[in-house]
């Protein structure tokens, strides 16, 4: 009897629905949300049955769990987002009545298959990831430093981050010593932090110096170890996207729009996807326009369109064009083409 199955996880426990090609209910139950325990089920109950597929959701444990179980049985994991519009059709919301939907949809194929990111860029994605973090808390620390000193009318103004330290401690040497010692443990703190990011940084150009599709991102003008790094973690698989202008899509930085009967309503970029990715491919873009002195077809075409537009949409546009010229490179094992000028061109 061919069957599908829905998992609704959880961090402790995992809902499951086995349904059969009418739909018909033939088995739930409950396991721990645990490699070993989800496919020690489906050993003892599953000798019967013919498993088409297992569906489950995108979510916190799903990346460890689709690993776990794909060498085995046939997993599919699903954006959460698209299961959400079938399973909020349901009168009482439960992870049994989820797990439910999920083998429905599993039935049905009413589903769109995400990639599940290998564990190599698992542990890209912590590294950026943790680097972002500790810049974020560091700046908190900073943000929080200054406002203190203010309180006291000291405005410490434009401050590099090697010099802030130094900075502080000379305005608040003659202040009150229980204020004092306060800011001076914060700002103890501050450079503590500040010393374990600049070690994520060297981590992060060391590998990124030595993987050969960094480097070859990397000669994109505007595009650095981070950058880079990040834009690997993110794709993981060039090959999983048919087009390269499908990358944009994917990191959200295309137009939305409304369309319905009389409405037809143009937005800004959808902003779906990575935010962090987004933001370092629009900084690329900045730089690219701003800073870097040798000329290239894609700055002369950021240039023409800013002409026509403004310097933000034509930024946003560009970090597009950046994540499109990234994939191809990546795909073709080529380096980043500059071209020649016009004027060179006709000569």
């Amino acid at each position: 009897m061919n069957v599908y199955i829905g998992f609704d996880i959880s961090l402790q426990s995992t809902h499951i629905c086995v349904v059969d090609d009418e739909g018909n209910l033939v088995r739930e139950g409950v396991a721990r949300s645990e490699i070993a325990d989800m496919d020690c089920w489906l050993r003892k109950h599953g000798q019967e049955w013919a498993i088409q597929r297992i569906v489950f959701e995108t979510g916190q444990l799903s990346a460890h769990l689709y690993h776990g179980l794909r060498p085995s049985w046939p997993v599919v994991c699903i954006d959460a987002r698209h299961a959400h519009g079938t399973l909020k059709a349901q009168r009482i919301k439960n992870d049994r009545n989820d797990a439910r939907g999920l083998a429905q949809i599993a039935r049905t194929r009413w589903y769109k298959a995400v990639h599940v990111k290998s564990e190599e860029c698992q542990a890209l994605r912590a590294l950026v990831g943790g680097r972002k973090e500790l810049v974020m808390l560091r700046l908190g620390l900073e943000n929080h430093i200054r406002g203190r000193l203010k309180a006291l009318g000291i405005k410490l103004g434009t401050v590099t981050t090697a010099a802030f330290s130094t900075k502080v401690k000379a305005v608040i040497e003659d202040r009150n010593p229980l204020f004092a010692q306060t800011v001076l443990t914060l700002l103890q703190a501050r450079d503590d932090l500040l010393a374990r990011q600049r070690e994520l940084d060297r981590q992060c150009v060391s590998i990124a110096r030595s993987d050969p599709v960094c480097k070859r991102l990397m000669t994109v003008p505007g595009v650095g170890s981070i950058t880079a790094l990040s834009f690997r973690a993110e794709i993981d698989d060039p090959l999983r996207f048919r087009k390269s202008r499908d990358v944009g899509v994917h990191l959200g930085l295309t137009p939305k729009r409304y369309a319905s009967g009389e409405t037809d309503r143009p937005g800004g970029i959808s902003k779906c996807g990575n935010r962090a990715l987004r933001t370092l491919l629009f900084e690329a873009s900045v730089t690219m326009l701003t800073r870097s002195g040798r000329w290239n077809r894609l700055k002369a075409w950021a240039v023409r369109l800013k002409q026509r537009t403004s310097f933000k949409a034509a930024s946003v546009a560009l970090a597009r064009k950046i994540a499109i010229v990234m994939h191809r490179m990546w795909v073709d094992g080529t380096d980043f083409a500059y071209g020649e000028p016009p004027a060179l061109q006709a000569a």
